[in-house]
């Protein structure tokens, strides 16, 4: 009789949840895409074996490689599958998740990327609450963060946050937002500290109109995470850093064909020690980023004309922080020094132990740079593009020239079916004289970057 009565009551649960799970609906939307690289007189992705093993491993490789005396060429297929999905519980509540069944830069041949305990791959990306309340929208849980304004400085990734969003509550001129963001949380499983956290605050307000738009924000971080003073087995001194950052991104329209997007970000603060020593001393923080991009269409054919900086800071005397590090992973003008896999800019490298050694140089020297570009919609299926841009540091280190060099872009995609797109990128950087590092190489390579991309969304 137990086990009739165990059953029915199974029984009526699961038709309970059914009943419920019916009135949800499921909104999903993915991409799938397929990456193939070339790199002349550069190694890349491609991985190497680890030590003691005959099969690759993604972890073991040294990542882009563009100065040196016998560097050689590299090949290498990747590919990526990211999902997004809202549950609509009702009209004022939602799921939001994003799930990666493959990261970005898993390479061909390598087989790690099931493995369970890999991290990177068939993984919560991106979960989060949302809910459409009376005096706002909420957005609660792991949601997209590093994102803001234009890509220019842009590394999106999941933060976890409480944010609100004024949406419509003040009209369709003016909106604001704020938000609060737990970066490290590193007390809350011990007894012996109370203040190794590092915390964000951040708020902002959005004037929309017939000219375009402007935003303007203000956030502060407070980083305790190195303030070793508190847990006597560490070392015996720590520091706590304050970073205040003022923002602004205005996007504004010249007509009904052109208009000029801008983006500041300036970031000021202190970096203070604990310990009272002559030879540790506080330092002061002063870093400043900014894009002008002016643009216009005529018939098919859009151009932009581009300049963007980047503080770098060439003084190893004082102990202030002035380079500003990088120019964001998702900022895409040029596909060498900046975009996806080159990046020299931002100091990307795909899988390497360490940091290449001149992308640390380039994010210290900072950026200074010039593009132009166009795109051409030659059909209703495939566009052109092409761009030319030169680069120098902003601050020229002791013992190195500035000159990042000229790179040259050519590239096109093409429509295969709606969902189905198949592009090719071709760059070629005439490399500068700073990747020489100062007299550790005697010349540079120019490179020459070959792309291939499949995507399928849906």
């Amino acid at each position: 009789m137990k086990k009739v009565l165990s059953t029915v009551a199974a029984l009526g649960l699961v038709a309970g949840i059914a009943t419920s799970a019916s009135a949800l609906e499921l909104k999903v939307k993915g991409t799938y895409t397929v990456d193939g690289f070339y790199m002349d007189n550069g190694a890349g992705a491609a991985p190497g074996s680890a030590a003691g093993t005959a099969a690759p491993v993604a972890s073991s490789g040294y990542g882009l490689q563009l100065a040196g005396d016998d560097t050689n060429s590299d090949a290498w297929l990747q590919h990526m599958f990211n999902i997004d999905a809202e549950l609509v519980v009702n009209d004022k509540i939602s799921m939001m998740s994003r799930v990666r069944l493959i990261s970005w830069g898993t390479v061909w041949g390598v087989q790690d990327d099931t493995n369970i305990n890999d991290g990177n791959n068939m993984s919560v990306d991106k979960l989060w609450m949302v809910y459409k309340s009376p005096i706002g929208k909420w957005e609660i849980g792991r949601r997209s963060a590093g994102a803001w304004g234009l890509s220019f400085i842009d590394q999106d990734y999941g933060g976890d946050r409480i944010f609100w969003g004024s949406d419509k509550l003040f009209g369709d001129v003016f909106s604001a937002y704020a938000f609060y963001e737990k970066l490290v949380e590193n007390e809350a499983y011990r007894n012996d500290t109370d203040s190794l956290d590092s915390d964000y605050a951040e708020l902002g307000a959005t004037l929309t109109g017939g000219w375009g738009k402007a935003t303007m924000a203000y956030g502060v971080t407070q980083d305790n995470t190195k303030d070793s003073i508190d847990i006597p087995l560490d070392a015996f001194y720590g520091y706590e850093t304050t970073t205040h950052r003022v923002k602004g991104v205005g996007q504004f329209k010249i007509g009904d064909t052109m208009g000029i997007n801008t983006e500041f970000d300036y970031k000021f603060g202190d970096k203070d020690f604990n310990h009272n020593s002559l030879t540790i001393q506080d330092q002061d923080i002063s870093q400043f980023a900014f894009l002008g991009d002016f643009y216009a269409t005529i018939a098919g054919l859009t151009g932009h004309a581009m300049y963007f900086h980047t503080s770098g800071d060439n003084d190893s005397k004082d102990t202030d922080l002035d380079n500003y590090y990088g120019t964001g992973t998702d900022f895409e003008p040029l596909y060498i020094l900046t975009g996806v896999f080159g990046n020299i800019l931002n100091n990307s490298y795909q899988g390497g132990a360490s940091a290449s050694e001149f992308g640390d140089k380039a994010k210290k020297a900072g950026v200074n740079a010039a593009v132009l570009s166009a795109d051409f919609a030659a059909t209703q299926d495939l566009t052109l593009h092409g761009a030319i841009g030169y680069a120098e540091a902003d601050k020229e280190l002791a013992n190195y020239d500035s000159d990042y060099g000229f790179e040259y872009n050519a590239g096109a995609s093409y429509k295969l079916l709606d969902n189905l797109v198949y592009a090719v990128h071709l760059g070629y950087l005439d490399t500068g004289d700073f990747f020489k590092l100062g007299g550790k190489y005697k010349d540079t390579n120019s490179i020459l970057l070959a792309s291939h991309h499949l995507t399928m969304s849906f």
